[in-house]
């Protein structure tokens, strides 16, 4: 038997449902008093791919208030940021961190 397909149907892909059932969570960049400016902008730029006047918002919220929220993933996917934020800070010798939370 054929499956058939009622016009205007919308169908969703294996993609499209994944999606919806992957639950997000946020970022998160905590400030310390070592981690230079330039340092978090840079790894905003290079490993979360904010363009540079989003990054300076985002560094200078997380130098304010304390923590900033700077992107909303899959886990997997914050996950790997979190580790290659890590390593990129101890690499250059400074504490920055990041948590990731369900959104």
């Amino acid at each position: 038997m054929t499956e058939t397909t009622l016009p205007g149907a919308i169908q969703e892909t294996d993609e499209a449902i994944r999606a919806q059932t992957i639950p997000p969570y946020k970022v998160i960049f905590l400030n310390d008093d070592i981690t230079t400016m330039e340092f978090v902008v840079y790894a905003l730029i290079t490993i979360f791919k904010k363009d540079p006047e989003t990054a300076v918002e985002l560094m200078l919220e997380t130098h304010n208030t304390g923590a900033a929220i700077v992107d909303v993933l899959p886990l997997e996917e914050a996950e790997l940021r979190q580790l290659q934020t890590h390593t990129a800070a101890r690499s250059a010798g400074f504490p920055l961190r990041c948590v990731i939370e369900p959104a």
